[in-house]
């Protein structure tokens, strides 16, 4: 059910909670660019009070109201209505195809730009700095973007790996140590290859950078960053994981870029020292 008509009508609600439902209602768009504090005294009430109004609505937290709002804006906002999951039928010329293949960039780039901390953001670059190696972890659809971030790293200098095959992954594990940093990326947190590798990492103590869903972070607590991507999209029901790769993309490629920003003189200095062994035969 749409957020805005939950908060409408107020199940479960106390007064006060229906009173704050009606200011979030008021304050629309501009909810998305406050904290939980700067909300909570713009609307005269309590933190704790505000999370309890959340999970009412059965959210876990503000950043998922937030997140919710986003996607009912971005459905008000777009004609038609987006299904992330059936973005166009038999009868969609390609004109609607480009137009509602947007409206799905747009819905879920809001969604993930929500869900991703800042700060968790800034750690998990700070990580991959320090590390020697960066081993990356996932399978499916996942390796292609996986391996682009791998090539990306090795580019502007940084080692690591990506491997397609559980035993490889799971020798990498064993090799490594508290010099590397891992990063998973497994939409639903619920990879088959997750069940060996993730104790293997814990027991090697390696850092782990967690990519994926609210529910995946829910049930993988207790590790060193959660960069949290959109969950609107169904895991047994769509075309094809249209959703799930642009949001991970858009992770990869804004964590890529953080690391790269916190270690900009070196990088570009690599980058400058590779060009003439990497520059394509026949280009100056």
């Amino acid at each position: 059910m749409d957020i805005k008509r939950k908060i409408t009508q107020g199940k479960g609600l106390t007064p006060t909670e229906q009173q704050l439902g009606q200011t979030v209602l008021a304050m629309g768009e501009n909810v998305r660019g406050l904290s939980i504090k700067e909300f909570a005294r713009q609307a005269n009430v309590s933190v704790a009070s505000i999370h309890r109004f959340c999970k009412k609505l059965g959210l876990e937290g503000f950043k998922e109201l937030k997140v919710e709002l986003a996607r009912a804006a971005s459905y008000a906002d777009s004609a038609p209505e987006v299904d992330i999951d059936f973005p166009f039928d038999a009868t969609s010329t390609p004109a609607q195809v480009m137009e509602r293949m947007e409206g799905l960039y747009q819905t879920t780039l809001a969604e993930t730009q929500e869900l991703l901390d800042p700060a968790q953001l800034d750690h998990a670059a700070k990580l991959i700095m320090r590390a020697g190696t960066v081993d990356i972890y996932t399978g499916s659809h996942n390796l292609y973007p996986a391996g682009m971030f791998r090539d990306r790293l090795l580019s502007a200098g940084k080692s690591a790996t990506c491997h397609d095959s559980v035993e490889a992954q799971v020798r990498t594990a064993l090799a490594s140590g508290p010099d590397h940093v891992a990063i998973i990326i497994s939409y639903s947190g619920l990879a088959p290859n997750l069940k060996e590798i993730l104790p293997i990492l814990s027991s090697r103590h390696v850092p782990v950078i967690v990519i994926g869903t609210p529910y995946c972070a829910r049930i993988h607590p207790g590790f060193a960053a959660y960069l949290t991507v959109s969950d609107h999209e169904s895991m047994t029901h769509r075309i094809t994981q249209f959703a799930s790769h642009i949001a991970v993309q858009y992770v990869l490629d804004s964590l890529y870029s953080s690391y790269f920003a916190k270690d900009y003189a070196r990088c570009s200095e690599f980058l400058e020292r590779s060009f003439p062994y990497t520059r394509l035969p026949g280009l100056k």
